[in-house]
C-alpha cells in the first residue's frame, strides 16, 4: 500500500507535486511555531492556545491540498 503511494507520488505533476510540497513545507512550520508556543516559558492562556489552532490547522490544509493535487492530476491525464 505505502509502495504504490510513493510511486503515484513520484508520477504526479509538477503543478500538482509543488502544491503538495508547498503545503507540506507550511505545515511543518506552523508545527514548528506551536512547539516553539508551548515549550516557550512566558506561556499563557492566549499562548496556549494559538498553539491548539497552529497544531490543528495543518491537518485540514493537507487533505485540501491532497483533494487539489488529485483534481490536477485527473485533468492532466
Amino acid at each position: 500500500m505505502i509502495k504504490k503511494a510513493i510511486g503515484r507520488m513520484s508520477r504526479m505533476c509538477d503543478e500538482a507535486w509543488y502544491i503538495f510540497m508547498g503545503t507540506l513545507k507550511l505545515s511543518c512550520a506552523m508545527l514548528l511555531c506551536s512547539f516553539m508556543l508551548l515549550v516557550s516559558p512566558q506561556g499563557g492562556y492566549e499562548r496556549t492556545m494559538l498553539a491548539a489552532a497552529l497544531a490543528e490547522t495543518p491537518q485540514g490544509l493537507l487533505m485540501i491540498a491532497l483533494i487539489v493535487s488529485a483534481l490536477l492530476e485527473d485533468r492532466h491525464g
